[in-house]
Order: C-alpha cells, then structure tokens, then sequence
C-alpha cells in the first residue's frame, strides 16, 4: 500500500492507494487542504464530493501520535452504507474521468456521483455490445444515464420489469470502463464493444476524442520503458562512482 501524505492545519493526513496514483492522490488532498481554510474539516461529519467520489477523514491515535485516514466509499462491497482506507478505486476512476474529459474537450464536466442512479436494461448487463446516452435527469438522486443494448430492435417497447435503476458506482461490476463517461454532459452517447469504449458522440452527433485501450497500453510501455532506463543509468553512476 502506498501513503501519500499531507500536513493540513498542522495535522499529518494520510491517504492510502494500492497503485501509484499521485495526481490524483495530490489532487484529493490539495483540495482538502483548501477547504480547510475556509471550513473545520476535522469533524465526524465532513465529507467531500470529489468528482464522481466522496472522501471521509476517519481520525487514528497511534499512542500519543494523532493523524487522519482519507476513507472513501466501498465500491465492491457496499458504497452505501461501508468505507475503506484502500482509496485506490475512486482515485482509478477519477483518472479515468478526468482522461475522458480532457481529451473531449469537455468545458464544464457535468456532475455525477456513485450514488446517483442509471436506468439499466437487464438485456444489456451481459451483452458484448452496448451503448450508454444521457439525457436530462428527472429526479434528485438521477444521473440521467441510460445503459443499453446496442440496436436493439425493441428499445421503445421495453416493458418496466425489463429495466433496473441501480447506483452509478454498480458499473464497476458490470462495466468498468462505463465509469469514464459519467461526467460527460447531456447528450453525450458512448458505445462500448465488452470493456472497452469503441465511440463517443456528443448531443449533434459529432464525433470526440477518446483514449483507447491501445493508447493506454502504449502509454503504460514507454512509462516502463523510461522507468527501466532511468533504473540502468543509476546503476551506472553508482558504478562509475
């Protein structure tokens, strides 16, 4: 587990991720770091809407020594009512997000939360190919995201007990990669082919930029990649020395 910390209001804050995540991470804590100037966010009560997540700060005694836990949702278990220390998914997601965003041009990322809600259609949680378009929300609690079956012939038959309402952070289990267009605006439609996202449109049908699965994976190579070299050349001078 990797820590990243932070001194707020002469308070050590601790913020745990299983994966080196330390934009997103440093993001988190700048944030709290700023809110603390304006509000007491030492309190049982605090929480922090951060993107699509909410952070909680959870206060710890080692002996005489007193510091903060950053506590997020538990998506794989239950995010409604759980928390864990491991905030290493909701930083993944907010990667993805802000990934998706940027590369769209996405001006103003309209707001959704993992407790907002999707329309699903059962037909679709399994399928190889679906789509997810979101439209106006109806409801408070509503991310207005509809998840599903791409042409599917019947999509204005569908009967009530065909469709789903679940909390947004359930498409961790059912498509991981869905997560990344949450905070896309109204009108947005994307297509995903198993987990991947294979299109994305905005509300005239145009055309935005995304990153694919290929894209990452390069970008994951030549990380190794300058990472491995960086690694020989210290060798090398610790040699020579």
């Amino acid at each position: 587990m990797i820590t990243f910390e932070a001194e707020i209001n002469n308070k050590k804050v601790k913020l745990y991720s299983n994966a080196p995540l330390q934009n997103a991470a440093t993001a988190v804590l700048r944030t709290l770091n700023q809110l603390s100037e304006k509000t007491n966010i030492f309190t049982p009560n605090f929480a922090l809407n951060y993107g699509w997540a909410r952070y909680y700060l959870n206060k710890r005694q080692d002996k005489n020594y007193v510091y903060y836990v950053v506590q997020t949702a538990d998506y794989m278990n239950d995010a409604m009512h759980l928390r864990t220390d491991d905030c290493t998914r909701a930083l993944i997601v907010q990667n993805m997000q802000v990934d998706t965003n940027m590369k769209a041009k996405v001006p103003v990322p309209e707001p959704t939360l993992y407790s907002d809600t999707i329309l699903v259609l059962k037909e679709a949680i399994d399928a190889p190919d679906v789509y997810m378009n979101r439209s106006q929300k109806t409801t408070n609690g509503d991310s207005g995201w509809y998840f599903g079956l791409l042409n599917d012939e019947n999509e204005d038959k569908h009967e009530p007990d065909e469709l789903i309402t679940i909390p947004t952070y359930e498409l961790m289990k059912i498509r991981g990669e869905a997560l990344r267009v949450l905070q896309m605006p109204v009108g947005t439609l994307a297509v995903f082919h198993e987990n991947m996202m294979t299109a994305l449109v905005d509300k005239d049908d145009n055309p935005l930029e995304f990153t694919t699965a290929d894209d990452r994976k390069r970008a994951i190579a030549q990380r190794a990649a300058a990472a491995a070299l960086q690694s020989e050349e210290n060798e090398t001078e610790k040699t020579e020395e």
